[in-house]
């Protein structure tokens, strides 16, 4: 599981990714990623006030040349160590390893019962799948009053895109919607499935 860390009030700092499946925008404040979107992305900078315009002409992190010749100025270095290591983690994800997130320091902002979901999310192992109801099932296990349709909710405003996999919830009779879209969704699956083996 990432290693969480308290949110505080400060802007976060921005870089962007150009991923397989569209351009990333990753945020990060006092040295932890607090938003990971793509572009169009349902709830995109929620809850940050972060507008998508803004995020396109942001530093560019996509290749590891370009991460090093990012000025010291640009980001403070707690922000710029943490923007690093989730590109670096982004570089493994999509080349088919299984990065750890725990190399990712996140502070998600959200309320109790999302923080719920998102960690639940957190648990279900790369290439395979978990249902809102499944979810919603082990909640209420643990003491925690939850449907499905609550849980969509939650997954639907995970602000961790990948790095908190809301992509491996799916509904019980089919992928199930994604703030992302489901184009996104099931490439990512596809991509897990494929590589979860040699990655393991």
């Amino acid at each position: 599981m990432p290693t969480a860390i308290t949110p505080s009030s400060s802007d976060p700092a921005l870089a962007t990714y150009d991923s397989p499946i569209g351009r990333l925008t990753l945020a990060a404040r006092d040295g932890a990623l607090v938003g990971l979107w793509v572009s169009g992305q349902r709830f995109f900078g929620r809850p940050y006030g972060i507008d998508e315009a803004v995020a396109r002409s942001t530093v560019d992190l996509t290749s590891p040349d370009s991460r090093e010749s990012v000025r010291a100025a640009e980001w403070d270095e707690a922000d710029a160590l943490a923007l690093r290591a989730v590109a670096a983690w982004l570089d493994g994800y999509f080349a088919g390893e299984a990065p750890s997130p725990i190399c990712v320091p996140i502070a998600p902002a959200g309320t109790d019962f999302q923080r719920r979901v998102w960690e639940a999310m957190d648990a279900i192992p790369r290439g395979a799948t978990r249902t809102y109801g499944q979810i919603a099932a082990t909640l209420r296990g643990a003491g925690v009053p939850a449907s499905a349709q609550a849980v969509g909710g939650a997954v639907g405003r995970n602000p961790l895109l990948i790095i908190r996999p809301c992509h491996r919830v799916v509904a019980a009779s089919g992928p199930g919607g994604y703030a992302a879209g489901g184009a996104a969704k099931a490439w990512l699956l596809a991509h897990e499935a494929a590589t979860a083996s040699s990655a393991s």
